[in-house]
């Protein structure tokens, strides 16, 4: 196995949530910085009030996945190309499962909305670097990030994992933040994967 995936969940007040951890001035300074900025329709800048957005929701449910490389999946990757595109590998392949489980959850809990990681990755290139719309709007979810808020304090505080990143190697674990948005207290094993 090159990886396993340890799944965990959290959740919130809304309000308390964006209190603690958002803080779209300094992010968006970040967000303008990617690559991703203005070109993807699931990062900044977004198209509708943030405020109005998340005050519809009065809990938020995040579910952090750890994601465990195997030593031989480390070792393996010894030049950049490899450590890039190993780790993305990895990393698209559990953030695409957990948003379609999180989808699957949305259809369950009337009013809700799940929240991704990163940049959308469903299409090869997004509609929006073209001024279209978005093709898969029903699938497409806005990640934490483009809402400014901190990914790093989250993982820490609310589940105790330090997020690891890429340097000359591939780090023993990968960390992805997604949530779900409900207007009332989720059970928590509802939440689980």
């Amino acid at each position: 196995m090159d990886y396993s995936v340890e799944y965990r969940n959290n959740s919130m007040p809304m309000a308390d949530f964006r209190q603690k951890y958002q803080d779209r001035k300094k992010y968006m300074t970040y967000c303008r910085e990617c690559t991703n900025y203005n070109t993807v329709w699931s990062c900044p800048p977004l198209a509708f009030d943030v405020d109005e957005y998340l005050g519809r929701f009065a809990w938020i449910n995040v579910v952090c996945a750890k994601i465990v490389l195997s030593s031989e999946v480390i070792a393996g990757a010894d030049t950049p190309e490899k450590i890039k595109t190993v780790g993305w590998e990895i990393l698209l392949t559990v953030k695409l499962d957990m948003e379609e489980k999180l989808r699957q959850l949305e259809r369950k809990i009337p009013g809700s909305i799940s929240l991704s990681s990163g940049g959308c990755n469903l299409c090869k290139a997004c509609s929006r670097k073209d001024a279209h719309p978005c093709r898969q709007p029903d699938r497409m979810r806005y990640s934490l990030d483009a809402f400014g808020f901190d990914l790093t304090a989250i993982t820490k505080d609310m589940f105790d994992i330090d997020i690891l990143w890429c340097k000359e190697r591939l780090p023993d674990y990968f960390t992805l933040i997604h949530g779900i948005l409900t207007k009332e207290k989720l059970p928590e094993m509802l939440c689980r994967f």
